[in-house]
């Protein structure tokens, strides 16, 4: 099947690039063989960093393949970007290629993801990623399995005499709104520092500094004591009633309680949502 698809068609003001992102694992055959049919401009490949705190062997092997394939694509005249990824580690996978999809998509370049060059572990997130952001996903199916002595090295673990890709059909992932998905995403940063949670006072002010509609700050010639006092009382009412409630009845979010008082923590729902927003680079982009 064709990866060419209404999407690539060129930009007022200019032509786009064709981006491929290939998480790899022990794999050769399957991240080059779509490019016989297919033309593209960069690709973006994924594996574990060269000191990753892993069996030495198996980094050893791991990058043997990366070498091979960014060979290969170079000589296909395709520009190659290493990106260390934690491909073990699902939340930085989700990071990592959201972030990518979202940068490449807001360049106004055509993005496509290899679901079939990495792990199972891996794949999971590879594909959710590409859902949420709608790049094309696509599999390249295998002939057979490297048995015989030397096919691993050539072809890695699987084998492709004829390249057959399909592309995965879209199904629609239902996102928090915007306003929610970024205050996901600071939860998700201040726990990752370890600061804890945050109060509806927080999250207005977040709200504010992220010039979120109704949150607007006061003009000096409002700042009377009661009407700040009724503002104040408005906003914790559309907070908590609104954008907290809707985050906790999706799992997202839940309240922790100290006497009267509470503070918003983050949920593991949560956190894959922060991550597959692409707003969080991770350990391999921009950090």
């Amino acid at each position: 099947m064709s990866m060419t698809n209404e999407n690539d068609r060129v930009l007022p003001g200019g032509l786009r690039d064709v981006v491929h992102i290939i998480p790899l694992g022990h794999e050769i055959d399957r991240a080059v063989a779509p490019f016989t049919k297919n033309k593209a401009d960069r690709a973006y490949i994924l594996a574990v960093p060269p000191d990753a705190g892993l069996d030495a062997g198996m980094v050893k092997k791991q990058h043997y393949f990366v070498g091979r394939v960014t060979e290969r694509l170079q000589e296909l005249g395709i520009a190659v970007t290493f990106v260390p990824v934690a491909m073990f580690d699902i939340l930085d996978v989700l990071r990592v290629v959201s972030c990518l999809i979202r940068t490449e998509k807001e360049a106004g370049n055509a993005v496509y993801v290899n679901m079939s060059s990495c792990g199972r572990k891996t794949s999971v997130a590879v594909t959710l990623a590409a859902m949420v952001h709608e790049a094309v996903l696509y599999y390249v199916s295998a002939d057979r399995y490297a048995t015989a002595d030397g096919e691993e090295c050539e072809h890695g673990l699987s084998i492709v005499e004829d390249a057959r890709t399909e592309v995965f059909q879209h199904f629609r992932i239902m996102m928090p709104r915007p306003e929610n998905v970024r205050l996901l995403v600071e939860l998700f940063r201040r726990q990752e520092a370890g600061a804890g949670g945050m109060t509806s006072e927080e999250i207005i002010g977040f709200f504010h500094d992220a010039s979120v509609h109704g949150y607007e700050r006061l003009h000096t010639a409002e700042r009377d004591a009661y009407l700040r006092a009724g503002k104040k009382r408005a906003l914790l009412n559309r907070t908590n009633r609104g954008y907290l409630k809707e985050l906790e009845e999706q799992g997202y979010v839940e309240r922790r309680w100290q006497g009267r008082n509470f503070s918003i923590r983050i949920t593991k729902a949560g956190e894959h949502i922060a991550c597959v927003s692409g707003l969080i680079p991770g350990s391999g982009v921009g950090r």
